[in-house]
């Protein structure tokens, strides 16, 4: 029993610790904002969900001044010593490569923001924002990200990221160095592109851009989103891909989503091939099946089955390749999946578990 005890004690002084400190640093210098993704999926039912929890992108203080030079100055040296920042590391995310290096690659970083409680200062404002429980959160991914410009002297490097959608329901960037060393950057979100801001951190185009290093943009993964390209000096944050548990999310909002993004893929490469088969100017498809069906019956008439020939594309199949379509499309299915996939407290357990539920 007196073991027990200690170690409750042990947990609450360490809670404590990572309280104080983070308010220590918001007191010193405090960024608290909050942009909402605009709505673009219009339904009687869900529209009174909306703004979910999801739709906002929250930018917040996590590092101190002394805290974001310290974490530069390790990566900076990590990154040196292994040359990490000088090429794109495509065995670690192979869709969207960066010049990056995991954090648990880099002992010295790792033990730094464990000293300093980062994950717990984390989880506490993902839990806050968001509402998801930190016993119901895990890191999918920490990595420290570098962006520069190009010169002939380093080809291999990185000055933006294209827009993408990450393997996680949240996710995180960090600026650790100061942004006065850079221009340009940014997180870039589609959604906010035609947004109107007074705000001196979201610029033009739906770039969310923190104004000091230790600075924090707070997301959901799901909502589409990319480095906003630097066109001077060079930028390095930290990002984390946060895994939210099973029972959190409703079964089959990610899978319809996917599926309706695929149908808009699917559109843009059909329309994409039919424009490379043209005749007299008009696009469309050129059939001719013979080498799958045979142009002869077996008693020496022509085959049935067999095509050839020349068919129009439709006007439907032109339209829904267009740019604008396709991105107001994508953005109707990022809000519904906005809206839905995270199940509220009440019925998060229950609906995982079936309602059988047993409190130990």
């Amino acid at each position: 029993m007196i073991e027990i005890k200690s170690c409750i004690l042990y947990i609450l002084a360490l809670s404590d610790c990572r309280s104080n400190a983070l308010s220590t640093i918001r007191s010193a210098a405090s960024t608290r904002l909050i942009f909402t993704l605009p709505r673009f999926y219009e339904d009687k039912v869900d529209d009174a969900i909306y703004p979910s929890p999801l739709h906002n992108i929250h930018v917040r203080t996590i590092l101190s001044d002394d805290e974001a030079k310290a974490c530069l100055r390790i990566s900076s040296d990590f990154a040196k010593a292994t040359g990490r920042w000088d090429r794109p590391d495509s065995d670690r995310h192979a869709s969207y490569a960066t010049c990056d290096f995991a954090v648990e690659d880099c002992t010295i970083l790792e033990d730094y923001l464990e000293k300093i409680g980062f994950t717990g200062r984390i989880f506490d404002e993902l839990n806050e924002v968001y509402g998801v429980e930190q016993e119901d959160m895990s890191f999918l991914d920490l990595f420290c990200a570098h962006y520069q410009t190009k010169t002939d002297c380093n080809q291999g490097s990185m000055d933006r990221l294209e827009p993408h959608r990450d393997g996680s329901i949240l996710s995180f960037s960090i600026t650790i160095n100061d942004p006065d060393d850079f221009e340009g950057g940014g997180t870039l979100f589609d959604g906010l592109r035609d947004v109107v801001s007074t705000s001196s951190v979201l610029k033009n185009g739906g770039v969310v851009r923190p104004t000091r290093a230790g600075d924090a943009v707070f997301h959901s993964g799901k909502a589409l989103h990319g480095a906003n390209a630097i066109t001077s000096g060079k930028r390095t944050v930290l990002v984390g891909f946060v895994d939210v548990a099973p029972w959190c999310e409703r079964p089959g909002a990610l899978s319809a989503a996917c599926r309706d993004w695929g149908r808009m893929d699917v559109a843009s490469l059909r329309y994409e091939r039919q424009s490379k088969k043209t005749r007299s100017g008009a696009k469309g498809w050129i059939l001719n099946n013979s080498r799958w069906m045979s142009k002869k019956t077996s008693k020496g008439g022509a085959g049935r089955s067999h095509l050839e020939g020349f068919s129009p594309a439709f006007a439907s199949v032109e339209s829904r390749a267009d740019k604008e379509f396709q991105r107001q499309k994508n953005l109707e299915t990022e809000d519904k999946l906005l809206r839905t996939i995270l199940l509220s407290k009440p019925e998060s357990k229950i609906n995982f578990f079936g309602g059988d539920v047993t409190v130990l």
